[in-house]
């Protein structure tokens, strides 16, 4: 019996583990003739929310900064009225020390039903009542709900040459608010440009 909750306590811990890592690195380009890094980017969250587009730009600021990398958030120089484009974030960048600009933004919003396989064996039974864990359990068995997939596109640009120099797109599925998509794509985004070299 003693084994037997264990393996129960396993399976729970692992599905947990496993629904909250929801964001993956889809794929990432770096242009061959760029041959230095940058030290002071502006980040940019183009969001309809202001509020979404400063917590995703202040979390990303305070993230390279335990990296001893100096970012601006772009909201700082561009107000929630301006239209964000080039010219806007052209003449934000001027007379500053920014030398590279983040772009992120929304390319794809879709829904996929999920269908949930039990955690245990079909020959399992139990009464409902005999137990919270197992009533739970069964339950939940083989549910089905809608999982919100977001692709988000990422561009980095050279504020001298206003050329794009690197680029990544990551997939989030199924997470359980905003925030956990801000820390879980500005997590594999530093440490995707880190890799590449284009941040230091």
């Amino acid at each position: 019996m003693v084994d037997f909750v264990k393996k129960i306590i396993v399976l729970l811990v692992s599905g947990f583990v496993a629904s909250c890592a929801t964001t993956d690195l889809m794929d990432s380009w770096k242009d061959a003739e760029l041959k230095h890094s940058f030290q002071h980017p502006m980040i940019i969250g183009i969001s309809d929310s202001q509020q979404t587009r400063q917590i995703y730009e202040k979390h990303f600021v305070t993230e390279l900064k335990k990296y001893n990398i100096t970012a601006t958030p772009s909201y700082t120089l561009i107000s929630s009225k301006q239209k964000i484009n080039r010219e806007t974030v052209v003449a934000a960048a001027q007379n500053t020390d920014i030398d590279a600009v983040l772009v992120t933004y929304l390319i794809s919003a879709d829904a996929e039903v999920k269908h949930r396989d039990s955690l245990l064996n079909t020959g399992y039974s139990a009464e409902g009542d005999s137990s919270h864990v197992s009533a739970t359990i069964i339950s939940n068995r083989g549910q089905s709900r809608d999982e919100e997939i977001f692709v988000l596109k990422n561009d980095l640009y050279d504020v001298k040459s206003k050329s794009l120099v690197w680029s990544a797109q990551t997939k989030s599925v199924g997470p359980e608010s905003i925030d956990q998509v801000v820390r879980e794509v500005t997590a594999i985004l530093i440490k995707e440009m880190l890799s590449d070299k284009v941040l230091k």
